[in-house]
């Protein structure tokens, strides 16, 4: 694929997180210099413990992101294609990554060095004025997930999570599904029987 036409399907997916895109040509540039990795299900994105202060964006598949807790793992999102994501602990703070994210299918990610991230942003006041947005867009998104995600009962959250985000329950395990939702994989099975039954 030419780079013209992957970076203007990559654009258009991550126009539609904001609506818009900046000005100028400072997301291109930002593009121009990610390396494009693929990542099999359950492939480490970013590990947990590790200095991981890259810059991730979505191509094509589903990410989740995730801590273990003793013996069982607790999904805390997801990421779809068009979607920017770092190890807020290292990108930030330079501390080892929290979370641990894998590919939960087949997954293609665009990763850019924290380096060429800052040098290039540094140098576009509409991209950083852009990227700004999108991380108050992102905390909209952690605030929404406790108002329509986590409140309710797990009947409510699995019919938000099918309304807001039906690609994550089609195409994600679910034995994750289960986790993000708080409720054992059993159970959402007797959920899914139950919206299909009421349809």
């Amino acid at each position: 694929m030419a780079a013209d036409t992957f970076f203007s399907e990559i654009k258009e997916l991550i126009k539609q997180e904001l609506g818009y895109l900046p000005e100028g040509d400072g997301l291109d540039e930002l593009l121009s210099c990610g390396e494009l990795k693929t990542y099999q299900r359950r492939a480490a994105i970013i590990e947990s413990g590790r200095l991981e202060p890259d810059v991730y964006i979505v191509c094509k598949g589903i990410v989740r992101f995730f801590d273990n807790s003793g013996d069982r793992e607790r999904t805390y999102g997801f990421a779809l294609p068009g979607t920017i994501f770092v190890s807020q602990h290292s990108f930030v703070m330079n501390m080892p990554s929290y979370f641990c994210v894998e590919a939960c299918c087949t997954a293609e990610i665009l990763k850019i060095s924290k380096a060429d991230f800052w040098s290039t942003v540094e140098r576009h006041y509409a991209l950083a004025l852009f990227l700004l947005h999108y991380a108050h867009g992102e905390l909209f998104y952690r605030e929404h997930k406790i108002a329509a995600v986590l409140n309710g009962s797990a009947a409510d959250r699995f019919r938000s999570m099918l309304g807001d985000r039906p690609v994550i329950i089609e195409q994600v395990p679910q034995k994750i599904i289960a986790s993000y939702l708080g409720v054992t994989p059993e159970y959402l099975s007797k959920l899914k029987r139950q919206y299909l039954k009421d349809q």
